[in-house]
């Protein structure tokens, strides 16, 4: 199973994608990614809570 999560616009995307990823964690999945657009693709990707590597995905 799997949830996705999508922002278009102006604002600083990685919070607002955190949140929406926060609001499918109680499903109990393994593993997050984030993916964000700016002068390059920037990905970051971790296995476990997204509490855990929320910090580490701030930094995109």
């Amino acid at each position: 199973m799997c949830g996705i999560v999508g922002y278009i616009g102006r604002r600083d995307a990685t919070p607002i994608l955190i949140s929406g990823l926060k609001r499918l964690e109680y499903r109990g999945y393994d593993s997050f990614g984030i993916a964000t657009v700016g002068s390059a693709l920037e990905i970051y990707k971790r296995t476990g809570s997204i509490s855990d590597g929320e910090a580490g995905a701030a930094g995109l």
